[in-house]
């Protein structure tokens, strides 16, 4: 009884210094930080080039919608070809919300982690003194439950939750492997079409084809159509019809960047939230079980 007390003594003392260290900031010392830091990290940096897409794609639609073709034939009109595409830009800024708001929660606990296990540490030594103080000092009445809650609740601060998550994240990169490949190869396509779509000058053609031809230009022949509809119609139509195989690419592609940008959030919510619930569910469970056999 009495090397199980010293031995307890001893892990409460360890467990109290180390958190105190951890505390008045001068490095990390518990060793189930540092996965939990990584996995914390890589969410992060996941999360930032999906939103980064995401941004991309939004601004290209956005630009792209408020863009005007415009002419004169005896009265002025002007129409924007690509409002068709404003429920997919909704969506997509929807979707880069909640992916900013996971980027939000990886960051907070990357910064959050080590405070709050020092703070485990620090209650789990103080209970594991207690036990002691209970066991070889002298009993009083409570503080014998007051010294297990204490110590498991420190051991779940302290230990528990970080290696939870960083398991958690690490079994969800090896279970979504497959399905993050092929989601954010489809995010990767529709990126790239957006910014072709506002990066190739299809928008500058739109504005010249809205100005009047330049003065020294040859007059066209009688039996040229722009001597009857002009210049500036005949570019804005084929500028439009540019802009019109464009508008039909994307969206040809707004189901599957809709269905990417869902797998992508389920992944995320999998990673960071479901399977480290279930890890940490787990080891509290077994606690109780043992606290209970004991």
């Amino acid at each position: 009884m009495k090397g199980r007390g010293a031995l307890v003594a001893l892990l409460g003392v360890l467990a109290l210094a180390v958190g105190l260290w951890e505390l008045s900031g001068r490095g990390p010392l518990n060793p189930a930080l540092g996965p939990a830091s990584a996995a914390a990290e890589d969410i992060a940096a996941s999360t930032a080039t999906v939103y980064v897409s995401l941004r991309i794609i939004n601004a290209a639609l956005s630009t792209a919608q408020e863009i005007e073709i415009g002419a004169s034939v005896g009265a002025q009109a002007s129409l924007q070809p690509l409002k068709v595409l404003e429920p997919v830009d909704d969506t997509v800024e929807r979707v880069a919300d909640v992916v900013f708001a996971v980027a939000a929660g990886a960051a907070l606990a990357t910064v959050g982690f080590a405070p709050v296990a020092a703070l485990g540490l620090c209650l789990f030594g103080l209970g594991c003194l207690l036990r002691v103080a209970d066991d070889l000092l002298v009993a009083i009445d409570g503080m014998r439950a007051a010294a297990g809650y204490a110590m498991r609740l420190g051991a779940v601060l302290g230990v528990v939750l970080p290696l939870g998550f960083a398991g958690g994240v690490a079994l969800g990169e090896r279970i979504t492997e497959p399905q993050w490949t092929e989601a954010m190869a489809s995010l990767d396509d529709v990126t790239r079409e957006a910014r072709i779509l506002v990066g190739s000058g299809i928008a500058a053609e739109l504005e010249d084809a809205s100005e009047t031809p330049v003065a020294d230009e040859m007059p066209p022949s009688w039996w040229d159509p722009r001597a009857w509809i002009g210049d500036d119609i005949t570019e804005a139509v084929a500028a439009l019809g540019r802009y019109r195989e464009a508008a039909v690419l994307l969206m040809s592609q707004a189901d599957e960047l809709f269905r990417a940008s869902l797998t992508i959030i389920g992944i995320f919510a999998l990673r960071t939230l479901v399977l480290p619930a279930l890890l940490l569910w787990g080891a509290l469970a077994l606690m109780r079980r043992s606290a209970g056999a004991g």
